[in-house]
């Protein structure tokens, strides 16, 4: 079934549900790849544009590059001496918020918490945040039938404000383009059914999002660059999300190596927002951009903190 459509310089995407929780995308017709230059990577998205890193070794190198990247992924740089896991039955986590008391909403302030994921694996989260007292928003364009607190599901962006732990459903999915024109918006358009996060956030009234949950298989690298670009992170005080190596990702070309320097350059941007690691969950697979590794796996799940709210 088709649950989405958009076209976009010349390239359209479906977005189809096949059924299992699970949604394909596909590509009728394609735009050129970036360029394999690291130029193509300072690409213009928003105030500022993402800082390409220098190469790992002398000269390009596979596992230079996967050896830092990897590195990097595996090693949380903050220490949380008080978390809130998925569920305290859980032998292993994928994912952890750190829950220091500075790092938390005020108790009398509005908490807001929003989950971007197709796969269902948010389910925890979810659960987590809703506890917390938070104003819940779940964004996923495929799930057509999925249940909801308050039995609501739709691409209208409407706010639940003041309705804490209710989780409010959007068919709905996170756009990394800058639209060149924009139609005047009112709070509860339909607008389309991808949208920017900050288009999404003002939509709906918030100006900071305290827990942020993102599944996006394999379009969070160019989503990450458009949030360091924009300027948005500044809004984001907690990010859960999945990160996926298997292949290089949605409108990433070059060599290997070039894919593994832009993805530790993006990953060295949010460090630069203020972004903290506090926990790293390792995949299934040991496959990067197709190629079979051992010290590697295919996807992980990062916890991070914004250490500048």
């Amino acid at each position: 079934m088709l649950v989405g459509e958009k076209e976009v310089r010349g390239k359209k995407w479906e977005w189809w549900w096949v059924g299992e929780d699970r949604i394909a995308i596909r590509v009728l017709s394609s735009s050129p790849p970036l360029a394999n230059t690291p130029r193509a990577y300072k690409q213009q998205v928003g105030s500022t544009t993402l800082e390409v890193q220098p190469w790992a070794a002398d000269k390009p190198s596979f596992t230079a590059e996967l050896h830092r990247i990897i590195t990097y992924i595996t090693r949380p740089q903050l220490n949380c001496s008080k978390v809130l896991p998925p569920g305290q039955a859980q032998a292993s986590h994928h994912w952890l918020l750190c829950a220091e008391d500075w790092l938390l909403p005020a108790p009398d302030r509005p908490c807001i918490a929003y989950s971007f994921s197709m796969d269902g694996r948010d389910a925890d989260f979810l659960e987590t945040v809703s506890g917390l007292g938070c104003e819940v928003h779940s964004f996923d364009p495929s799930n057509s039938n999925r249940p909801t607190s308050d039995g609501h599901l739709g691409n209208r962006l409407a706010s639940n404000h003041g309705n804490g732990g209710v989780v409010r459903q959007h068919k709905m999915w996170l756009e990394w383009r800058t639209p060149r024109k924009r139609k005047p918006k009112t709070r509860g358009n339909p607008g389309s059914v991808s949208q920017t996060l900050a288009d999404i956030m003002a939509a709906l009234g918030h100006r900071t999002v305290h827990f942020l949950y993102a599944d996006l298989l394999s379009a969070e690298w160019r989503v990450f660059q458009n949030w360091i670009e924009s300027g948005i992170l500044h809004s984001v005080h907690h990010l859960v999300a999945t990160v996926h190596l298997q292949w290089a990702g949605f409108e990433v070309g070059g060599t290997d190596e070039e894919v593994l320097r832009y993805w530790f350059s993006v990953l060295q941007g949010l460090q630069a927002s203020g972004f903290k690691l506090v926990y790293s969950s390792a995949g299934e697979g040991h496959s990067v951009l197709k190629q079979t590794v051992i010290n590697g796996h295919s996807s992980y799940t990062l916890s991070w903190v914004n250490t500048r709210h």
